[in-house]
């Protein structure tokens, strides 16, 4: 990448000083590396995250697959008595002044303030409607099993068929609620979408259709601290950038 694209200049100069806890510097690099996969696939949008604190992850992903394109920004920010499991504290004005410094084009980013949980599906399908299908969804929300079922099924609609979606804090011990709702996701045979690879904080999940391709590419991208795993019955990378755990 140039000195000058805006995710890189994000990541030197914005990215430390905003709270949030996406992982490992270097895991949040290597997602650049998906712009080259999704450049062969047209129309697709920008990005979108479920749970968004403070901005960090959603500036990060926007300003890598988001430019001149529309992305949003899902969370309960100020009604945090809904946030029954206290899965991180959202402020709307700091992610908005965050937005405005470090996002490419910030007027494309919508911040809206939602109980994820409660939304109807019309309301899903407003927002499908009104949005480019996203190039990647962060499912950051609620940690209990209902919320990441409900925040899953939701990503599955608005997403591209070639696209991404992320579920942060699997298998984190003080968030058990995630990795059962993953494991009911993929039980369920509701969505399309399947494991791809995992890090030592998030799971990715793609198309069935596309995963073969998927797994190639990230095979040719990252050559060091990679294992195949079985998840679930899919085969899946793991990609180890150190203990994400205790990182920003």
């Amino acid at each position: 990448m140039e000195a000058n694209d805006p995710f890189l200049q994000f990541l030197n100069n914005g990215y430390d000083s905003i709270e949030g806890w996406p992982g490992q510097k270097n895991s949040v690099y290597f997602m650049h590396v998906f712009k080259e996969l999704f450049d062969n696939f047209p129309n697709m949008g920008g990005v979108c995250e479920i749970g968004v604190h403070h901005g960090k992850y959603l500036i990060a992903l926007h300003n890598i697959f988001g430019v001149g394109k529309s992305s949003l920004g899902i969370d309960l920010f100020d009604q945090q008595y809904k946030n029954v499991d206290a899965s991180g504290r959202g402020a709307f004005e700091i992610c908005k002044e965050n937005i405005e410094k470090f996002a490419v084009n910030p007027h494309l980013i919508e911040l809206m303030s939602q109980d994820s949980i409660t939304m109807k599906q019309n309301q899903i399908d407003e927002l499908c409607s009104r949005y480019t299908p996203f190039s990647i969804v962060s499912v950051d929300g609620g940690h209990t099993s209902l919320h990441l079922v409900r925040d899953f099924m939701f990503a599955s609609q608005c997403v591209s068929e070639h696209g991404i979606i992320a579920v942060d804090d699997i298998f984190h011990p003080d968030w058990p609620g995630v990795t059962e709702g993953v494991y009911n996701i993929i039980s369920q045979r509701q969505s399309p979408f399947v494991p791809l690879f995992i890090t030592r904080k998030k799971l990715f999940f793609c198309s069935a259709s596309v995963h073969r391709i998927y797994k190639d590419f990230i095979d040719k991208k990252w050559t060091s601290f990679k294992r195949e795993v079985e998840f679930c019955g899919w085969k899946i990378w793991s990609l180890n950038f150190g203990g994400e755990y205790d990182s920003n």
